[in-house]
């Protein structure tokens, strides 16, 4: 009965969000490739002024203002004896029970960047989406735009925005296993924007193209390497590893099976852009906050991106 009722909620609230599906015919072959394959790689923002100015404002928040989630999950405080049940559930655990088994670290346990890396080794740091024009401008970029609304047949939400910069690490943490997303039944695409370029040894992500729909690998949360390189293994036709240059945008269908490659040199910035169907009856929780100014400036179809909760 729940279902029932969700999904007549979800499909109240898209009817005035349709999309004609003949206004971006421009799109529509990438559409279709999407459908095809559940992803699409997108480059017309590779070596572009515009990216390479965010790129820098990227990088000047995570090594100089060093403005991200805390707290953060410390690999020097992993004892693998200690800590086998965590490492054994993946690191499957919220920032309390981390906090409670002494795991993680704080803005004022940090003096800089280089003290950082150097006492935690963190796998993962993540930036929250900031409140400014440019970053906007990329996560709302209109190509993007136009291929998630004509995927989806309506106008869904940006219901998360933000950045990860991943290092190498000993201990593997959840989204470096193979998993598919279950934040929603139907609906549930994600962009994600690189911010370095990336190749296998700097931690290239993973997707098994036309897996939306396999009935194989559900039975569980994550699945191991050798599970899903068993039915595709490295080098098959469906076994997509992004192999690509700052710039570049990969949309995806994330009911998809797929996983965070694990750098083994340097570290990946990647952007995460979180599209879902808009809810009216049920918001969704705010993960990000757009400043109104900001908002303002953003064209009409952007805006529709935009739950209004969010502007501030």
């Amino acid at each position: 009965m729940k279902k029932i009722i969700r999904t007549g909620t979800e499909f109240l609230s898209t009817l005035s969000r349709k999309v004609d599906p003949f206004a971006n015919p421009d799109v529509s072959n990438k559409v279709q490739y999407l459908k095809e394959h559940g992803f699409v790689v997108l480059d017309h923002l590779v070596g572009s002024s515009q990216f390479k100015r965010i790129q820098k404002a990227v990088t000047s928040r995570i090594e100089h203002d060093l403005d991200f989630e805390y707290p953060c999950l410390a690999q020097t405080k992993i004892n693998k004896t200690k800590h086998k049940e965590l490492i054994d559930n993946k690191f499957l655990a919220d920032a309390q029970m981390l906090e409670q088994q002494k795991l993680t670290f704080y803005s004022d346990d940090v003096k800089n960047y280089k003290q950082l890396l150097a006492d935690y080794r963190p796998s993962t740091l993540k930036v929250p989406m900031p409140s400014e024009s440019d970053f906007y401008q990329l996560w709302l970029d209109p190509v993007v735009c136009s291929i998630v609304s004509s995927y989806m047949g309506f106008y869904p939400y940006l219901v998360e925005a933000y950045i990860r910069r991943n290092f190498p690490c000993e201990f593997r943490v959840m989204n470096h296993y193979w998993h598919r997303d279950r934040n929603h039944h139907k609906y549930l695409v994600k962009a994600f924007i690189f911010f370095t370029d990336c190749d296998i040894d700097t931690g290239a992500h993973h997707y098994i193209a036309k897996s939306i729909n396999d009935p194989r690998f559900r039975d569980k949360n994550y699945f191991d390497d050798n599970e899903i390189n068993s039915v595709w293994p490295l080098g098959s036709a469906d076994h997509m590893i992004s192999r690509v240059p700052a710039g570049t945008i990969i949309i995806e269908d994330t009911r998809g099976l797929h996983k965070a490659g694990i750098p083994s040199r340097d570290f990946r910035d990647l952007g995460f852009a979180v599209f879902m169907p808009p809810n009216f009856f049920k918001p969704f929780k705010s993960f990000y906050e757009l400043d109104e100014q900001i908002f303002n400036n953003l064209s009409d179809q952007q805006k529709l991106f935009v739950p209004t909760k969010n502007v501030v």
